[in-house]
């Protein structure tokens, strides 16, 4: 999370809320892919007065989305840091 909103258990709480996200879509009969990490990113605003959006960047972010791609379907894949953390 972000400051002052961390929370020691912010794995945990990011792989409960994937395995809830499965549990619905399996509900609605569809599927998912999900991947988590754990470690710095650039939250925030970026680009110019004509257009800006809110976005995350870096590294974790990037192993995430290759997890997720590696993932099977309705399961939730985590880096290593995730994993003793969690």
């Amino acid at each position: 999370g972000l400051p002052p909103l961390v929370h020691v258990d912010d794995p945990i709480r990011a792989i409960s809320a994937c395995f809830s996200m499965v549990s619905f879509l399996n509900q609605m009969g569809l599927c998912g892919r999900f991947g988590v990490t754990t470690g710095r990113v650039f939250c925030g605003i970026v680009g110019s007065d004509q257009r800006r959006e809110y976005t995350v960047m870096g590294d974790k972010v990037n192993v995430s989305a290759r997890l997720m791609t590696c993932a099977e379907e309705n399961s939730v894949l985590v880096d290593q840091a995730t994993f003793w953390r969690a």
